[in-house]
């Protein structure tokens, strides 16, 4: 398999402080691990990893070269970010095999505008916006996209639905829901019966107290 070259360098795990100064020299701490490997703390450079996780690029196969020592295939597997700045502030690189599968969160993308919204008044709801899958390198693919224009309302889209490239298996629950299109008028109705019921479910105790009179 063809393999991007990323430099990293080991680190020792001491304190928070000093994952702070990497940070501030223009690295961000990680961990490499997988099967059969023990797990190493290591740091990369944030200019490299942000051309390795470019738009398109989130599961490029990598070769971290650590401490001039190439022969570490990886992916990144996960990663955290500053909910104020948005950079990254840790990596984990899962290490890999030409002929295993492994597990990767890809994120699902729906593109268009569904025709239960658009002309038959329906409410849209996209429940996930990730998915597991199991797949070989090679094979894991960056996002799953769909087109959803010809939805109609009423309709409840679940992961098993997804049509996955071969070599690719869903690895989250099969019933997970992706998104739903359901119909207005049946909000509404259950919301009127909910106003309805409020009235006499208030009369009742009153009732009660009345005839214990």
């Amino acid at each position: 398999m063809e393999l991007t070259t990323l430099k990293a360098t080991s680190r020792v795990v001491v304190a928070n402080r000093d994952n702070a100064r990497l940070r501030k020299a223009g690295q961000i701490p990680a961990v490499y691990y997988g099967k059969g490997a023990e797990a190493k703390n290591i740091s990369v450079s944030e200019i490299d990893v942000r051309k390795v996780l470019a738009p398109g690029k989130r599961y490029t196969l990598l070769d971290l070269e650590i401490d001039g020592k190439a022969g570490n295939p990886a992916v990144v597997y996960n990663y955290d970010k500053d909910c104020l700045t948005q950079k990254i502030i840790h990596i984990d690189f899962l290490k890999i095999a030409e002929d295993e599968k492994v597990k990767v969160r890809v994120p699902v993308k729906l593109t268009g505008l569904p025709v239960g919204v658009k002309t038959q008044g329906g409410v849209f709801a996209q429940e996930t916006r990730y998915l597991v899958l199991a797949a070989k390198p090679a094979c894991i693919p960056t996002v799953l996209e769909m087109d959803i224009s010809n939805f109609e309302t009423n309709v409840t889209f679940y992961a098993k639905d997804f049509k996955l490239a071969e070599g690719v298996e869903l690895a989250s629950g099969p019933r997970t829901v992706i998104f739903s299109i359901s119909s207005k008028s049946k909000k509404k109705d259950a919301a009127e019966e909910t106003a309805a019921a409020a009235p006499a479910a208030a009369a009742a105790p009153a009732a009660d107290a009345a005839a214990a009179k």
